[in-house]
This record gives C-alpha cells, sequence and structure tokens, in this order.
C-alpha cells in the first residue's frame, strides 16, 4: 500500500508539488490570524478552585487593575517645588490617557493632619492635599512620609522615590465572558464563548498597547531632566511579553534560516538540497501555524517555541531522508532516479513514522501539566510534527524527481572517529558502564534538590526595563507579588440557618445591623486591627492596607483616640466619594460582610518560599481567629502562581511515567523485544537524569519551560535510537554482533550527528531570548541532546554486545 502511494507520487511529481503547494499556501494565509495571549490567567491553572474564587472576589471590589509608576526625581525629593511641579503636571497628563479610570498620587492624597481646620465634619467636605493653597507643606510631608496608608504604597520609606498609581478602567465584559463560559453547560456554547472571549482580548490587547504606548511617551518627556521612571503592572507585563513572544518568533525565524542554512551547506554541499530542506522546513512551520489559527490555539509565552521545535524535528525527518539519498546514489550511481527516491522513502518509512510517532507522544504527554499553555504546545507539536513528516514526504518524492540526476555528495565526517567510538563500545564497555553508574548516584543525589521556587522577577534579563521596573516597586514600594486576605462575618441569616431562632427584638436588632450605617461595630475594628498588625509584621510581606490603615489615621486626627464605631459610620456616610474609594471601599464590603486586607508580597527576596509562606500564613490566621467566628479566605494571583508551580512539580512525574510507558510499549512493538525496549529506555533516560540532576545541584528551579524539557528530549532523543537500532538489526542479518556495530556507526553515524547538530543549532537560538525561561530550556535542551547523542552511540551499543551474541550466524539473545 504505502508502495503503491508513493509510485503515484513519484510517477506525477508535478501535480503534486503544485497541489502540496497550493494546499501550504492556502494554510499559511491564515498564520496571519495567529492570536498571542500574554495575559496573566494564561499562565494560571484553568481547573483551579482557587481561580474561580479569585475571580468570583474580584467583582467583590472594583479597579484591581492597575498600573504603578515610581518617580525617582533628579534631586531625590519628590517634595521640592520643581518635583511637586512636575509631579503635578504628570498626573494631569496620566488621567487625561484614555482607558484610565483614575489616578492616586502624593497629589491627590487626602491630608486629614496638614491642615490647621480640626473640626472632621468640616474636613470632610473640603479634605486638603499637597497642592492646596493652605496647606502646611512641612506638616503634608511628614504626613505622606508616615500615614499608614501611602507609606510604602505611593511613597518609598526613604521618601526619595514616589510612585502613581493608575487603575484602568475594569474589564467587565471579560468577567462576564469568562463567568458565562464557566457556567455554560453546552460545549458548544462554550466553544462559541471561548472564541468570543479570545476575539475581545485580541480588542484589549489593542487598546491595551495604545493606553501602554501614550503613558511612555509621556514618560519619556520626564526622563530628560534626569529623573528616572519605572513602569510595572499586569497588564505592562502582559504587553511586554507579547512583544517579547513576536521578537522572538522574527528573531528564531531569521536566525534559523542562516544557521540551518549554513549547516545544511556544510553537510550536503548542495545549494539544491539546502534549499529544498529549509523550503519543506519554512513551509511546514507556515503551514501548521495557519492550522492552529484555524483551530484558534492562542501562542503564549510557551507555545511561541513551536516554531523552531517544529523546524529542528521537520529537519531531522528531512536529514535523514537526504542523507539515506546521497548514500545509496553513490552505491549505486547506474540506478535511475526513480528508483532512487522510492528505495529512500521506503527504506526510511518505518523509522521515520516510529520517530514521530515517539516525538508526538513526548509532546502529547503534558497534557499531564494541567496548566493550559503547556497542553496547548503538547497538542500544537503533535499536529505540526505529523504534518511536517507528511509535507516531507510529499515535496521530497515530487522535487528529487523534478530535479536532474546529479551525483550528490556530503561532507563526511571522520570515519576514524565513527570507528573509535565504536571500538569504546566494544572494547571499555565497563568504563562505559561505570559512567553510567557515576551518572545515576548524581542523579539519585542531584534530583532531590530539584525545586520549583522561582519569583517572577527574575524571569527576566538583568538591565531590561520591565526588571528595572519591577525591583525598584519590589524593594522600595511595597512588593510586586498581590496577596489579599478576605474575613467574612456570619451573616444573620446565616445563623438562623444554623438553627438560631431569633425573637422579635434580635430580628430587628439584626435587621438594623445589616444597615450601611450600622454595619461597623466594635468586633469588626478589633479583627480589623488584630489581622494587620499581624500581617505587617509578617517576614516578606512588604506592604498592608485595612480598614486599619483608616482606623490609625483617624486616631491622627482624633487626638490620639481610637476611632469609634458612630465615627466609622459618619465616615462611610461622608467621605467623599473620590476618597472613599481609596480609603474605604477597597477594604470594607458591607454587602458581602467581609473585610479584606491588601497585601504585597516581596517578590524578590530570595529566602521566600512561596509555597511554605502560603501554608503557614493560613494556619497562623486560621489560629489567631479560632475564636471570632468568622470565614477566612486566601486569594491574589500570588496564591495562584504558586498553585502552578506546585503543579509543575506533581505534573512532572505523570508526564514522564507517561511518555516513558508508552514509548516502551511502542519499542515492544516495533523490536518485538523487552530487552531491546528496556536498553532503548535506559539509553534515553540516564542521559537525562544527568541534567535533572545539574538543575539539582546548580540550584535551577523547574519552571514553565524545563517541565517540558523531559517529555521533549526523550520524544525527540529516541529517534536517534530508533535509528540506530532499526540500522543495527539490518547489519545483524549479515554480520556478527561487532561488526554490525562498526557498520551501524559508519553508516547511521553520519546522519545522528547531522541531525543532532540541527537540533543543537536550532535549540541554541532561543538562547537569545528575552525570556528567562525560554534561555535556560534552550542550555538545557542542548546540553541534554548532546548527552542523548553520546548515550546513542556508546551506552547503546555496549548494551547491545552484552546482550547479544551471535552463534551460528544468528543473533540470539543472551540467557
Amino acid at each position: 500500500m504505502m508502495a503503491f502511494f508513493l509510485k503515484f507520487l513519484i510517477n506525477h511529481p508535478k501535480s503534486t508539488f503544485l497541489l502540496t503547494l497550493l494546499i501550504c499556501v492556502l494554510l499559511s494565509f491564515f498564520a496571519f490570524k495567529l492570536h498571542f495571549d500574554a495575559s496573566a490567567e494564561s499562565l494560571l491553572l484553568e481547573d483551579d478552585k482557587d481561580l474561580k474564587i479569585f475571580r468570583e472576589l474580584s467583582k467583590h471590589y472594583k479597579s484591581d487593575n492597575f498600573l504603578m509608576l515610581a518617580f525617582k526625581p533628579s534631586d531625590e525629593n519628590p517634595f521640592s517645588q520643581t518635583s511637586l511641579k512636575k509631579l503635578e503636571n504628570l498626573h494631569k497628563e496620566l488621567e487625561g490617557v484614555r482607558g484610565v479610570e483614575r489616578v492616586f498620587s502624593i497629589i491627590n492624597a487626602p491630608l486629614l493632619l496638614s491642615s490647621e481646620n480640626k473640626d472632621l465634619k468640616e474636613l470632610m467636605q473640603n479634605i486638603p492635599n499637597i497642592t492646596s493653597k493652605d496647606i502646611n507643606q512641612s506638616k503634608a510631608k511628614d504626613e505622606i512620609l508616615t500615614s499608614p496608608f501611602y507609606q510604602n504604597n505611593i511613597i518609598a520609606k526613604d521618601g526619595k522615590t514616589t510612585a502613581f498609581i493608575i487603575y484602568l478602567k475594569p474589564d467587565l465584559t471579560y468577567i462576564d465572558l469568562i463567568s458565562a463560559r464557566d457556567s455554560a453547560k453546552d460545549e458548544d456554547e462554550r466553544e462559541r464563548l471561548r472564541t468570543q472571549i479570545q476575539k475581545h482580548q485580541a480588542e484589549q490587547n489593542a487598546l491595551t498597547k495604545a493606553l501602554l504606548t501614550q503613558i511612555r511617551t509621556i514618560i519619556s518627556s520626564y526622563e530628560k531632566d534626569g529623573a528616572r521612571l519605572y513602569l510595572g503592572g499586569v497588564s505592562m507585563i502582559s504587553d511586554d511579553m507579547i512583544s517579547y513572544i513576536k521578537d522572538d518568533l522574527a528573531l528564531y525565524g531569521i536566525s534559523l534560516v542562516f544557521l540551518l542554512g549554513f549547516a545544511l551547506w556544510y553537510f550536503f554541499r548542495s545549494f539544491a538540497l539546502m534549499i529544498l530542506a529549509l523550503f519543506i522546513c519554512f513551509t511546514a512551520l507556515s503551514s501548521a501555524s495557519g492550522l492552529f489559527a484555524l483551530l484558534n490555539f492562542p501562542v503564549t509565552v510557551i507555545s511561541s517555541n513551536y516554531a523552531p521545535l517544529m523546524l529542528i524535528i521537520t529537519l531531522s525527518v528531512v536529514v535523514h531522508l537526504i542523507t539515506h539519498f546521497i548514500e545509496i546514489s553513490r552505491l549505486y550511481p547506474n540506478t535511475t532516479q526513480k528508483r532512487l527516491v522510492l528505495q529512500t522513502l521506503l527504506a526510511k518509512a518505518k523509522p521515520s513514522f516510529f520517530a514521530i510517532f515517539t516525538t508526538m507522544i513526548g509532546f502529547f504527554s503534558l497534557i499531564f501539566s494541567h496548566i493550559e499553555p503547556i497542553i496547548k504546545l503538547g497538542i500544537m507539536m503533535s499536529l505540526g510534527i505529523a504534518l511536517g513528516l507528511i509535507l516531507s514526504y510529499l515535496f521530497l518524492s515530487s522535487a528529487l524527481m523534478l530535479l536532474k540526476r546529479q551525483n550528490f555528495t556530503q561532507k563526511e565526517f571522520k570515519l576514524s572517529f565513527l570507528l573509535w567510538c565504536a571500538n569504546v563500545s566494544i572494547k571499555r564497555k565497563k568504563f562505559i558502564y561505570a559512567l553510567a553508574f557515576i551518572t545515576l548516584i548524581l542523579a539519585f543525589v542531584g534530583i532531590p534538590k530539584l525545586k520549583v521556587e522561582n519569583s517572577f522577577v527574575n524571569y527576566f534579563k538583568d538591565g531590561s526595563a520591565i526588571k528595572e521596573g519591577l525591583l525598584v516597586i519590589d524593594k522600595d514600594l511595597g512588593g510586586t507579588l498581590p496577596l489579599d486576605i478576605i474575613v467574612r462575618f456570619k451573616t444573620a441569616k446565616t445563623q438562623m440557618k444554623e438553627g438560631e431562632i431569633l425573637d422579635s427584638f434580635e430580628n430587628e436588632f439584626e435587621s438594623l445591623a445589616l444597615k450601611d450605617t450600622y454595619w461597623f461595630d466594635s468586633k469588626k475594628t478589633r479583627i480589623a486591627k488584630k489581622v494587620h498588625h499581624f500581617l505587617e509584621n509578617k517576614e516578606f510581606v512588604g506592604s498592608v492596607l485595612s480598614l486599619n490603615s483608616l482606623l490609625s489615621l483617624g486616631k491622627s486626627i482624633n487626638n490620639g483616640k481610637d476611632l469609634d464605631d458612630f465615627a466609622l459610620a459618619f465616615l462611610n456616610e461622608n467621605l467623599p466619594p473620590n476618597f472613599k474609594q481609596d480609603l474605604l471601599s477597597p477594604f470594607v464590603n458591607i454587602k458581602q460582610n467581609e473585610l479584606r486586607f491588601s497585601i504585597r508580597v516581596i517578590d524578590s527576596n530570595p529566602n521566600l518560599k512561596r509555597d511554605t509562606f502560603l501554608k503557614n500564613l493560613e494556619n497562623e490566621l486560621n489560629e489567631l481567629l479560632k475564636n471570632e467566628d468568622v470565614e477566612l479566605q486566601i486569594t491574589g494571583i500570588m496564591l495562584l502562581y504558586n498553585n502552578m508551580l506546585q503543579s509543575l512539580f506533581s505534573s512532572q512525574f505523570d508526564t514522564l511515567a507517561f511518555v516513558v510507558l508508552a514509548i516502551f510499549a511502542l519499542f515492544v512493538l516495533i523490536f518485538r523485544s523487552f530487552k531491546i525496549a528496556t536498553i532503548a529506555i535506559i539509553c534515553n533516560l540516564i542521559p537525562l537524569s544527568l541534567v535533572f540532576a545539574f538543575m539539582g545541584f546548580l540550584n535551577v528551579p523547574l519552571d514553565l519551560m524545563s517541565i517540558t524539557i523531559a517529555a521533549i528530549a526523550i520524544g525527540i532523543g529516541v529517534d536517534d535510537i530508533l535509528h540506530y537500532i532499526y540500522r543495527f538489526k539490518e547489519e545483524l542479518k549479515h554480520n556478527g554482533v561487532k561488526k554490525a556495530i562498526v557498520n551501524s556507526h559508519l553508516f547511521i553515524g553520519t546522519a545522528l550527528y547531522y541531525t543532532t547538530i540541527s537540533i543543537v543549532l536550532g535549540f541554541s537560538v532561543m538562547m537569545s531570548s528575552n525570556f528567562i525561561p525560554t534561555i535556560y530550556f534552550g542550555i538545557l535542551t542542548t546540553l541534554v541532546m548532546i548527552l542523548l547523542l553520546f548515550g546513542s552511540l556508546f551506552l547503546l551499543p555496549s548494551l547491545l554486545i552484552s546482550f547479544y551474541t551471535k552463534r551460528n550466524n544468528k543473533p540470539k539473545l543472551l540467557r
């Protein structure tokens, strides 16, 4: 069947080539519609119950989406008249940016202690700020520097850096769409909403980009006199990540054209074969991109690596085919082109199919990560490399027929070196086994040291604008990782459900308590004070804002006396809306009967252990509030980010177990031997374990990218072993074991070098990325590919010799 199909293609080369090219052009047209997604939620666990809670609680409090702009004046004194004038102008310009809801800074921060007017009621009617005419500038400076609201929030502790909190208009449409998608019972409806969400995100990304461009233009005009400004925030990070993805894709494409083009020329010494190989690889990539766009697969920071991966793997298939074609062209110089092409395609059909199939298994195992972009990468790569294999056969079968019969040559690696590798495998088995044993010991010691701790700040290169901004905000302005503590009080309705029967007086009292005016009471203020003090003394917490911040401010203006329930009710009723939304509303939700403690954690602290910190925080808060009859909820980006990191670690075992078992079963099926299958798997796992041991010893954490190394390395790495064992079994039909090893090295060794060099070049371009996990991924994958080559050339033949013996010219397994 395969021979019939290939003959048909070879007999109709022009039709095959043009029809295939037409389909590829049509698919490639859709590649321009690829959707890019670098939102924070694209890095979270979609089935995380904490994510649903986070989304639900986000509805209770507005203005969670904000940017932070740190401003360090050249004289390091934000309170000088020159600086204040600049800050005032900058504040006004930021407020005028389309998409900005409001701006909070020391320019409009309400000052209750810096006015001569001591009457609270009059103050509420006209709250001054630092720009007010009758304000005492000296008192205003002291109040801002010592205010529980402003210190570590809009002013650094040392008073040298100030910040603008730029609140963006909330994206309520997105929240509603997510809610509708989660509650949809029909899969078609869910899919329709997914498409709608993607379309909405694309529109929002364009709006956010325009907003950020305008803000950056404003910023640049204030940096001319030596002032330094740093912009941070989730929206900015997301926009920068999209730019990184696009830049990386463009860089990968250009770099790989030259690198792989040079390598192909060096291998084959033929422009025709070089251009043909590059044409197949890039056509496969553009066609796959179009297919992903049609399937609504977004390109994320992680799945953007599909481009170099597809080029590398498709090139590997093409190199094996071309190498074999050149080899038999030299062996049979008088054979027709048609026979040479057919023999090449038939001879490499099984090993190429199984090599791609095992690689697909490796990528498919990523579905066990439970992280949406990693799952998408697995599906995209499985589809992409299958398409690459099909196009390689279609284009090669037709293009080689359209080329004139030539005596192609190729760069020969020194046969003496390949012979040396074979001899070492044959004569130094004990030495090779000793190295493998040492590797296993290193793996047993090093792998347990692996960790998943990873600072978000450290995802970016040193010196990059995004990292500098995040570090300034993290160290000087209270931290970058937001985390919320929600304390919910039981309502009268809840208590009645629990069986309590209230008399008429109690019913009237509880009904009264639910009114806004009477919501504040001594219990709530006591709990606010207790939790706030606990949090601000907690290590790694940079900033805490809550109802207690307002209580502290109130105490200052109340001659050192605590505000009572009536004073709080008065503030709730009389605070001007623009001040209430900064000082009270973010921390109190009367309708939901809850208090919110908004904290930011110092993400760049190298001693921060996120999982331990969060578990201890929850346990200690539960202990602190055990007798208060309240419900506690921890939520926020830090919790969701930690859940993702912990899932990486747990899913690593699932992913690895699946890919090893699946490929082992496939090997048993292909080679019909448990021992050969075991040898093949061992030769992959030992080099791979050494890389993970290095990561453990060198303190390189598992992250979103390195989590995929095991599955990808095994998937790609088995290709060499597959081709080698195929050749070895062919040689065994005519030779003894040692001769078969030597011949396999000499025949297949060249192709292994070619593919390994191509793969190493392909992964090396990732080291040019602006995203640190991508750089680590490039380095580690390059290392593991080199180690896997050593495994194929030294460990694999040694194990084959140990398990095989030749008796009466027939291979037989040792017993």
